[in-house]
């Protein structure tokens, strides 16, 4: 090379900002920039021109760069290397170098061309970006929650500490897996329309998830979950951030549960407060009418033998007192429905049944013979009781209670009829009494309620009555573990159908 064509080369570089270095292929120094005055105190002896590039390298760079021109001789493609010094203030600089080999036309390697590029502030960043990585990896692995990475396939890419505590897998047996994977089955198709949002650039926060632990514990997390996204803003993760909240969440179950609970109870205390202030409105005007009537009957009658008791023949006193009598009785009668449910109450609470040995033929002959003679022989009861022999294990007054008013309301309620059907049978461990009339009926929209206490349908206004004979039968079925069904039409009688307990415990 021509000492006009080196002149012709060092001003066109002397253009470029980075070092540059021209040797020949022995790795004499031909031509320098400008710009390597700069960091001519970094090398001894310096670097000069005419000098050998060998001499001026420091002692811990010269195997490299033998290297290098050994590769340069052998091959056409540019070397690239990383090298570092320290000044005399104890700077580390850096410097990326890359050397050319320039050929000739027989392919023989003529001349070296060296450009180095000062990259100390880039090492400084990336030095710092690895600090700041390092700092970051270590708060994550260390810190007080469970952390875990997702890529936007869902495949999980971080497991810190706290998640491997909390769930019982390892960092290992998580890589290899979707986070959804993990949850139980009642949480994914939440999950998964929560990482859909954070796949769109939103932030979820507060979400409760259950995690299914390695142990088959379930854990409730409250995870945030935030997109991770690349340089050009494209959403390529997801971290979840999440605190076991197992403890706290069955602790607000358990709350709820008992908030439950006492607003039924409440409700339930309403709703039987609002029944008694019921039940009271009709007792009170059941007793008006049903108490009074029966007394102001008495007291005519007595005060008419008390002013006539001269004139009135034996007969007439003799009537006058049976209608006394009967009154009575029937205030006994009504008397007798009033304490009877005043020891169970107007709510579900049952009296205690004292079981014994009972015959049923003897027991319903004696029933029959009680409701015809308190009803004045209107009608006739007719059984059927094909079983002669059949006992039952009951309390007998119950029984009373329920068959004394189920026959005295099925020829109450049968005006114009002259019979009813008592029918008695035995079906596997269990009796089964048929009481059938063939009366008024009942109306469809009082069926509903026609255990309720002092509750009378529409269409027997007219006729007397408590309105307490049905639910005292339905409190004696219950309380022998027995069952009441009814089957009415109206204008064609009803029919109430007992199961009772053969045997009762």
């Amino acid at each position: 090379m021509t000492m006009g064509l080196l002149v012709d080369v060092r001003r066109i570089f002397d253009n470029v900002s980075e070092i540059w270095i021209l040797l020949d292929g022995d790795g004499k120094v031909l031509l320098t920039s400008k710009h390597l005055a700069k960091f001519s105190h970094l090398v001894n002896p310096p670097i000069v021109e005419g000098g050998h590039l060998h001499d001026s390298i420091p002692e811990t760079w010269r195997t490299l760069a033998q290297n290098v021109l050994e590769t340069l001789r052998d091959s056409s493609t540019p070397s690239v290397l990383e090298a570092s010094c320290t000044d005399d203030a104890g700077k580390e600089i850096h410097f990326e170098i890359k050397c050319t080999g320039i050929r000739g036309d027989a392919g023989k390697l003529q001349q070296i061309f060296i450009e180095a590029r000062d990259v100390t502030p880039q090492k400084i960043f990336e030095r710092k970006i690895t600090i700041v990585a390092r700092e970051y990896q270590s708060v994550i692995e260390n810190a007080n929650a469970v952390i875990i990475g997702t890529d936007a396939r869902g495949y999980i890419t971080e497991w810190n500490e706290m998640a491997q505590q909390v769930t019982g897998y390892s960092k290992n047996e998580s890589y290899i897996r979707r986070l959804s994977d993990f949850l139980a089955e009642e949480s994914r198709d939440g999950f998964s329309e929560a990482v859909n949002r954070v796949l769109t650039d939103e932030v979820v926060t507060n979400y409760e998830s259950i995690i299914r632990a390695s142990d088959e514990r379930r854990v409730t997390l409250l995870i945030n979950a935030t997109p991770r996204t690349s340089a050009i803003g494209e959403v390529v993760g997801i971290l979840f951030i999440g605190q076991d909240i197992t403890e706290l969440s069955a602790y607000r179950q358990s709350l709820e549960k008992k908030v439950r609970e006492r607003t039924e109870a409440l409700k339930s205390a309403l709703e039987n407060e609002k029944k008694l202030v019921e039940v009271k409105d009709r007792f009170v005007s059941m007793a008006s009418h049903e108490f009074r009537s029966p007394i102001s009957y008495i007291h005519r009658n007595i005060g008419a033998i008390k002013d006539n008791i001269d004139t009135l023949s034996s007969e007439d006193v003799r009537n006058r007192l049976t209608k006394i009598q009967s009154q009575a009785e029937h205030l006994t009668s009504l008397l007798e429905d009033v304490l009877t449910m005043g020891k169970t109450g107007a709510t579900n609470t049952r009296i205690k049944a004292n079981l014994r040995r009972v015959d049923l033929k003897e027991f319903f002959n004696r029933i029959i013979d009680e409701v015809q003679t308190n009803t004045q022989q209107t009608h006739v009861i007719e059984l059927d009781f094909p079983d002669a022999g059949l006992h039952i294990e009951s309390d007998e007054n119950l029984l009373r209670n329920i068959f004394v008013n189920l026959l005295t309301n099925a020829i109450k309620f049968s005006p114009g009829q002259d019979r009813v059907h008592l029918h008695v049978g035995s079906c596997d461990k269990h009796v089964v009494c048929k009481v059938r009339d063939y009366g008024l009926g009942i109306e469809e929209k009082d069926l509903p309620r026609i255990f309720e206490p002092f509750h009378r349908g529409g269409n027997v206004a007219k006729i007397k009555g408590t309105g307490l004979g049905l639910p005292i039968v339905k409190k004696a079925v219950d309380t022998l573990g027995g069952e009441v069904m009814v089957e009415s039409q109206l204008g064609n009688g009803t029919m109430f159908t007992i199961k009772l307990n053969l045997h009762n415990s």
